[in-house]
């Protein structure tokens, strides 16, 4: 009954869940705001959903990533196309998090290292041949230099979405640990994937 909880795209969309979205999306979207503003070489864009994810499961992060890059899309229609990449971090924190990986310091680490390669990956070629590397984001300026010093234009963001979403995934990742460790094991107890980091006394 437990292994089947966990699998089930259903049971992930707890009333918890549907009332977290909301306000993981508006995190996101305040956070990159904020990020876009200050031309920050971060993006503070995918907090909530990581936090989502690691709640409730790969389906709930996705839904979460997807919804906050079309909102964001309001204010930067350059979020847009970069919504699949906030579904790949939203799946893959999920999974993540089926496996206990954010349980400790160092495993949220690691995770926020591997969610950061993989966003950078498919945000590269979105960012190159759509913008021209040219997005709002801080990395724009990264992705200049390097052009300016003689790499082709998909190297040069690939090789500065790889410097900032490693950075920004797991300093978001970190931020996800400390507020798990805040949580109540009540609270936790009302996500589907939640009683993975209830602390035993």
């Amino acid at each position: 009954m437990s292994e089947k909880k966990r699998t089930s795209i259903k049971d992930d969309f707890t009333l918890m869940a549907m009332l977290l979205i909301p306000i993981a999306i508006a995190v996101n979207v305040i956070g990159g705001q904020i990020a876009s503003l200050l031309k920050l070489p971060v993006y503070l864009d995918t907090i909530g959903t990581l936090l989502i994810a690691i709640l409730a499961g790969p389906w709930v992060g996705a839904l979460t990533g997807l919804l906050s890059n079309l909102i964001h899309g309001i204010f930067d229609p350059t979020f847009i196309p970069f919504a699949i990449v906030s579904v790949v971090v939203g799946l893959v924190a999920g999974f993540f998090s089926r496996v206990k990986l954010f349980s400790t310091i160092w495993k949220s680490i690691l995770s926020g290292i591997l969610i950061g390669l993989l966003a950078a990956v498919s945000s590269a070629p979105i960012a190159a041949y759509l913008f021209g590397g040219v997005t709002s984001s801080g990395s724009t300026l990264i992705t200049g230099v390097l052009l300016a010093a003689g790499q082709n234009l998909l190297q040069s963001v690939l090789t500065a979405s790889i410097i900032t979403d490693l950075t920004d995934k797991t300093i978001s990742c970190l931020i996800c640990f400390f507020i798990l460790k805040s949580m109540s094991s009540r609270y936790l107890s009302k996500f589907s994937l939640g009683t993975n980091y209830i602390r035993k006394q």
